[in-house]
Order: structure tokens, then sequence, then C-alpha cells
């Protein structure tokens, strides 16, 4: 999963944008809320570990990416990315790039 978020920084901002909608596409139909939530978890622990100026640019086309999801995976994704957010160890420093 490291070697996959590696590429997707060498990538431009519309590549990694289309790249996570088509990834939050296929993870929506092959996951069951819990195996998502646990793929965000990770997710969340790799973008808590960058420097901030990153971390906030992922975080953004992160939630470009969920903005261009059809409504009904869009609102599961916030649930479950919520869910998921809450419950990593990085939530109070992916809260304060949120801001």
């Amino acid at each position: 999963m490291s070697q996959v978020f590696s590429q997707l920084l060498t990538m431009s901002r519309e590549q990694v944008v289309s790249t996570l909608v088509e990834f939050l596409k296929q993870l929506s139909a092959a996951a069951n809320d819990d195996q998502y939530k646990e793929v965000c978890k990770t997710n969340v622990g790799m973008i808590a570990r960058l420097p901030d100026a990153t971390a906030k640019q992922v975080i953004q086309m992160r939630l470009e990416a969920q903005s261009r999801l059809p409504p009904d995976l869009r609102e599961r994704d916030q649930r479950v990315l919520t869910k998921a957010i809450q419950e990593s160890p990085y939530s109070s420093r992916i809260m304060s790039l949120l801001k």
C-alpha cells in the first residue's frame, strides 16, 4: 500500500483524484464496511506521517475524489472515513490538518 501511495505523489493532481475515484469505487464494490474502514485507517496513518503541507494536499485530493463519487458511494465513504479517522490514533493530527 505504501508503494502505491508513493506513486500517487508523483502524479498530477487530476491524475491522483481520478485514480482515487476509481479506487474508491472498486473498494466500495469489493469491501464490507469493516474492510473499507481498515483500508481508510491504513491510509489515515500514512497521511498522518507526511509533512504538513503534503498531508494537507493529499487530504484535499482525497476529499475532492469523494465529492466526485455517485451520491450513494459518497455517503458511504463519508460515513466510513469519518469512523476510521475517529478510531485512528492519528485522529487529532488529521483533524488539525482539515482546518
